[in-house]
């Protein structure tokens, strides 16, 4: 079994059975679904229940379709919001620090109430393709640093912070290394979204560094493939899930390992 960790709402979605097909033919049995964008980031414009009844309606009677509520932590409401998406259902959350920075005393609140209720927590992390927008600067993985205080919470960083790999697994280290010295420690836990953003000529070596660096990253990564619910892109998914196997296989990773990669961890990363 194969979940693609990585996929995005933009609110013109009809049918799941169609992207069920597609996820097939891309050899997917399923996928995480993010919400439509708050504040029409990318998709199109809607209120904030009207995003999160899309994206339950959509998911609704397929199990291995998992919905993740798209929000921004600085809304006044944002806890409201949370909430409400709990309620309804949700399997977990999704940001995109695209105009604050992940330590923004307004998001370290809404991160701490999701830790306090054991659910997962999905960010961007890198480049951010926003159009004019300057967004690069809140993206950068040691902003993240701040996140290991906050006890409980398990969260990723997406496209392992290309064109920041390097600075990624630096703090991936760190969070390790807290871990390993503090094994009663209550504080965050990171995982590493393997989702591309790395271009084909940076990707094996991205994935070497990720992978040879020494720090425990076997139960901490896992894959997807940045495509889109409605016509889901299924060539362009098979043909980059294809060329990472094989470098997996260059890297001399089992099949064990990666089949945690594609499914084992993901589910690890929803286990409360």
């Amino acid at each position: 079994m194969r979940i693609d960790a990585h996929v995005h709402m933009n609110g013109e979605e009809k049918d799941s059975g169609k992207l069920m097909k597609n996820l097939e033919r891309a050899g997917f049995d399923g996928a995480v679904l993010f919400s439509p964008s708050p504040n029409a980031l990318f998709g199109k414009k809607m209120s904030n229940q009207e995003r999160l009844e899309h994206l339950l309606q959509y998911t609704r009677g397929r199990d291995l379709l998992y919905p993740f509520y798209f929000v921004d932590p600085t809304e006044e409401d944002a806890e409201e919001q949370v909430k409400a998406a709990k309620e309804a259902g949700v399997k977990g959350y999704k940001i995109i620090c695209n105009h604050f920075y992940p330590g923004d005393e307004r998001a370290i609140m809404i991160y701490q109430w999701i830790a306090d209720h054991k659910m997962p927590l999905m960010f961007h992390s890198g480049i951010l393709y926003d159009g004019i927008n300057v967004s690069g600067k809140y993206n950068r993985p040691c902003e993240f640093e701040r996140l290991l205080s906050i006890k409980g919470l398990k969260f990723s960083l997406a496209h392992i912070s290309w064109p920041w790999t390097g600075e990624c697994i630096a703090v991936f280290g760190k969070f390790n290394c807290f871990k390993e010295q503090n094994p009663d420690g209550k504080a965050a836990s990171m995982f590493l979204d393997l989702t591309p953003g790395t271009p084909p000529t940076f990707r094996e070596d991205a994935l070497r560094h990720v992978f040879g660096n020494g720090f425990h990253v076997d139960t901490c990564t896992f894959w997807g493939s940045d495509n889109v619910a409605e016509d889901y892109n299924w060539e362009y998914a098979k043909q980059i899930r294809e060329r990472d196997e094989e470098i997996f296989g260059k890297l001399g990773l089992s099949q064990t390992y990666q089949d945690d990669i594609f499914q084992g961890n993901f589910r690890r990363f929803l286990e409360e």
